[in-house]
């Protein structure tokens, strides 16, 4: 008994240190967040040896997750490879390092928000002065020049795409605290995540706010509720003024033109093209983690290139070996079955959490709708970018599903 007792306070020990790396990291730097994960599996391990770990119905969703990429590794075309990559762990492994812990949910909130600010600002760094983060202390205070925003930007986080969705679920998170707990660092922490997210100029993050702001009526039905989406309005209206948005608006509408817009059209008509043309099996198991858009790659160029001459660009322009649509990229990658898998995930996600708002304290309304509309606008920028293939992204989801089960944890249905 007492072993099991020690092993039992080195794991909780473990595991709060592993949240507090994940809330000073999850938004700057992918590489600590690897730390954060080995040290809090650790922990987990202990857990399940002094026989304290438990599952719980609110696991099911992150569970999905893990099978989908596990089935789809053990179906792969080079299931050795798949399965030593152990994506399927450890790109969720912050859930339930997180959700176990016994952290002080207002500590992590605050650590995070502070290092979220931290994240901004490496993409404003980036916006405004052309320059990385990583490179701000040896450019020197003094060459430091205005520069207009440009596509393509990232922070300290990396890829644009990434940071972007990042930022934008912070936002609804720290805002929706921030209303419902009246706390002005919150509220600061959200319009600087906010504003990040725009500059990162990713068009599907924009839509995704959108999306999850029209939403807000169906989950609140109150006065907060039409005042935000005025103040949506007039910032919206203020925003489309400035020269960037309207050049990147205009990139949309007039996509033909765009080539990494056209890109993706050629990604997802190859998609369906080789889908159909697939074995009954693969059709249901797909190709395995990354082979998908490597057995597509070849299409997507060809589509790509015919695309090209028909609307006068660039036909030489190298295709990436990715797909940008992160249901397309299922279908390839996991089949019928992992994307079967993973809607019945994203649905479960949403819907349990809808349903927790009927009987929770005000602090716990907060939680709840900043992360259903943070998993909204997730969902919606995952049609244009393969968002929970990411390990910086699916790290940072994981953590926040996690981080959400604390402060849910007194009032749980």
């Amino acid at each position: 008994m007492r072993q099991y007792s020690a092993l039992k306070y080195l794991a909780y020990k473990f595991i709060f240190i592993s949240t507090v790396l994940f809330a000073v990291f999850v938004s700057i730097s992918i590489a600590a967040d690897n730390l954060a994960i080995s040290i809090g599996v650790l922990g987990l391990i202990f857990l399940i040896i002094a026989k304290e770990f438990k599952f719980k119905k609110e696991d099911l969703p992150i569970g999905l997750f893990s099978l989908k990429e596990f089935f789809s590794s053990v179906f792969s075309l080079n299931p050795i490879h798949s399965l030593l990559n152990f994506q399927y762990i450890w790109h969720f492994a912050p859930y339930w390092i997180t959700s176990r812990s016994k952290a002080n949910f207002t500590l992590i909130v605050n650590v995070l928000g502070v290092f979220t600010i931290i994240g901004a600002l490496g993409l404003y760094f980036n916006a405004f002065f052309g320059i990385r983060p990583v490179d701000i202390f040896s450019v020197g205070i003094n060459n430091l020049y205005f520069v207009k925003p440009m596509p393509g930007i990232f922070g300290f986080s990396g890829c644009a795409s990434y940071a972007g969705i990042i930022m934008v679920m912070s936002s609804f998170f720290f805002g929706s605290l921030g209303i419902f707990l009246n706390n002005k660092f919150y509220y600061l922490v959200s319009i600087l995540a906010l504003f990040a997210g725009i500059l990162a100029q990713e068009m599907a993050d924009w839509l995704a706010i959108i999306v999850s702001i029209l939403c807000l009526p169906l989950i609140l039905r109150n006065k907060k509720t039409l005042i935000l989406l005025l103040l949506f309005a007039v910032v919206s209206i203020g925003l489309y003024n400035t020269s960037f948005i309207q050049k990147r608006l205009n990139q949309t509408i007039y996509y033909e033109k765009d080539p990494s817009i056209v890109i993706r059209f050629a990604m997802m008509k190859a998609s369906l093209e080789v889908f159909k043309e697939s074995s009954m099996f693969r059709k249901i198991f797909g190709y395995g983690p990354s082979f998908g858009a490597q057995v597509i790659h070849k299409k997507a160029v060809f589509y790509y290139k015919q695309m090209a001459i028909k609307n006068h660009i660039d036909p030489n322009i190298e295709v990436p070996t990715t797909i940008d649509n992160f249901y397309f990229n299922t279908l390839m990658n996991s089949g019928l079955f992992g994307l079967a898998m993973i809607l019945c995930a994203f649905f479960t996600l949403l819907v349990n959490n809808i349903k927790r708002l009927k009987s929770v304290d005000t602090q716990q309304k907060g939680i709840l709708v900043g992360i259903i509309l943070g998993l909204i606008a997730f969902y919606v920028a995952s049609g244009f970018d393969n968002l929970l293939g990411s390990a910086q992204v699916s790290i940072y989801l994981s953590f926040m599903l996690g981080l959400a089960e604390i402060g849910l944890k007194n009032n749980i249905l």
